[in-house]
């Protein structure tokens, strides 16, 4: 008996410091810079000002522990105001913020169909870039965030400052983390935590600046479709 508990405490043992050297493995954000913190406001400022950036493309990836969470691939190319939506390859949505035009287009009863219409009919989120909400760190009245200015890095080159929001009435550990590029404002990266921080979903926005050209973004040719 002595023995089987020995053995148990051992491997009892070994799943504790395993789960601890995995923990703190996922929640590490590498050597950050925090010589000049930022507050709240003043990152909200830089987040608006990326919301205004005009030229950009992303196709945003998760993942977890047990690997990708993408079904499909979806790419948003945004240039001079105009934003075109593909999913595996095919346009999904067009929107030319400049002249409030706004086309969808899907098949319906086997046919291909375009639906075109003016923004008004569609509700706009102030707190987000081009389809990335960052509202968690606007909103502190509707999700009731607590707020911490983590610091800065290197990332692919480039300056990016992580922040973390979480719920006050719950635990820092459930954070949400924001990977932020310094000179542009645009989202780089979020990475979520839940049970108690230990489960990760990283979603990396691959985001790839000034390459968007007039081609990507022409309006789609809507000969052949039903038009609602």
């Amino acid at each position: 008996m002595k023995k089987v508990l020995k053995v148990l405490g051992i491997i009892i043992a070994i799943l504790i410091v395993t789960l601890i050297i995995y923990y703190a493995v996922i929640h590490f954000d590498g050597f950050l810079n925090k010589d000049n913190p930022m507050t709240r406001s003043e990152v909200i400022e830089l987040l608006e000002k990326g919301k205004e950036y005009p030229n950009y493309y992303y196709a945003s990836e998760s993942s977890w522990i047990f690997g990708s969470l993408n079904e499909t691939k979806t790419e948003t190319y945004m240039k001079d105001n105009i934003v075109k939506i593909v999913v595996d390859g095919e346009t999904l949505e067009w929107t030319d913020y400049n002249t409030e035009e706004h086309i969808g287009l899907f098949e319906l009863n086997g046919k291909e169909t375009a639906s075109v219409s003016n923004l008004d009919n569609f509700e706009t989120n102030e707190d987000s870039q081009r389809g990335f909400d960052y509202s968690l760190i606007t909103r502190e009245d509707i999700y009731n965030t607590e707020f911490k200015y983590l610091g800065k890095k290197q990332v692919n080159g480039r300056d990016t400052i992580l922040v973390k929001v979480w719920n006050k009435d719950g635990f820092e550990m459930d954070s949400t983390k924001f990977y932020i590029d310094e000179e542009t404002g645009l989202i780089m990266r979020r990475v979520d935590y839940t049970a108690l921080g230990f489960i990760k979903i990283d979603c990396n926005r691959n985001v790839k600046m000034d390459i968007v050209t007039d081609e990507d973004i022409q309006r789609p040719d809507l000969e052949g479709y039903e038009i609602l």
